[in-house]
């Protein structure tokens, strides 16, 4: 056998591979893939934005130096427990009072257009509040009570 025999060569090294090039068919079933997990994707995100509490800050009122109120809009699914943090900034935008507020079920009559509600928070400030405004807002899963 000499040296360069292809016999002897692929004992050595093994039969040499073949073109692995993806042919029509197999780019159809890639973007095809794709396009699926793309739209799995899409419906994920958007489904878990839906379901998001959102608010809109109404209006605030300082009540003394100690007080403030604070009213918003929540929206959000009817059967979700929502809890949404309040805080009162002073005129350096320093918080000087924070509290949170858990809102559950609501009768149909206190729903505006199905799915929004309106609140007022009172809270308590550690000097003179400039305003009052909700920080955040969050699904409870606790459960916690309204």
């Amino acid at each position: 056998m000499s040296t360069d025999s292809p016999d002897l060569l692929r004992s050595r090294y093994g039969a040499p591979r073949r073109d692995r090039r993806i042919g029509r068919r197999g780019w159809i079933a890639l973007v095809a893939a794709a396009t699926l997990l793309a739209a799995a994707f899409a419906v994920w995100v958007l489904g878990g934005q839906q379901r998001q509490p959102t608010f809109k800050d109404i209006g605030f009122q300082v009540l003394s130096e100690a007080r403030a109120t604070a009213d918003f809009d929540l929206t959000k699914h009817p059967d979700d427990v929502v809890t949404c943090a309040v805080q009162a900034l002073n005129e350096e935008y320093a918080v000087v009072g924070w509290t949170e507020v858990t809102v559950g079920a609501l009768p149909r009559e206190q729903l505006h257009e199905g799915r929004t509600s309106s609140h007022r928070a009172e809270l308590r400030t550690t000097n003179l509040a400039t305003t009052a405004v909700v920080d955040s807002c969050w699904i409870d899963e606790r459960g916690g009570a309204a």
